[in-house]
């Protein structure tokens, strides 16, 4: 099956992405693709618009906060499944 169309963007800010969602409310987030590809595919997914992560600064790595630990947008399973903090802090993950 071929997927819906849809609009394609690429910001290269926070500020962007967050422009971009707010202005359609059918949009999705592109980071990997590994879950909604195949959706788009199967057309069980129909954004209007698609907005990819990959060329946005500061959504990597993992970092323990203290009271919380936060995980980027852009982090993969691989990174999580070998993290020491994770393993440390939050072992079930």
């Amino acid at each position: 099956m071929k997927p819906p169309k849809f609009r394609y963007v690429a910001p290269r800010t926070l500020d962007e992405v967050l422009q971009h969602l707010s202005s359609d409310p059918d949009a999705k987030v592109l980071s990997g693709g590994q879950s909604l590809m195949p959706l788009l595919a199967m057309r069980m997914a129909t954004p209007s618009l698609l907005i990819d992560l990959q060329y946005v600064p500061g959504l990597t790595g993992i970092k323990d906060r203290g009271n919380e630990i936060q995980i980027g947008a852009r982090v993969t399973h691989r990174e999580i499944e070998r993290s020491a903090t994770l393993t440390d802090r939050v072992p079930i993950l």
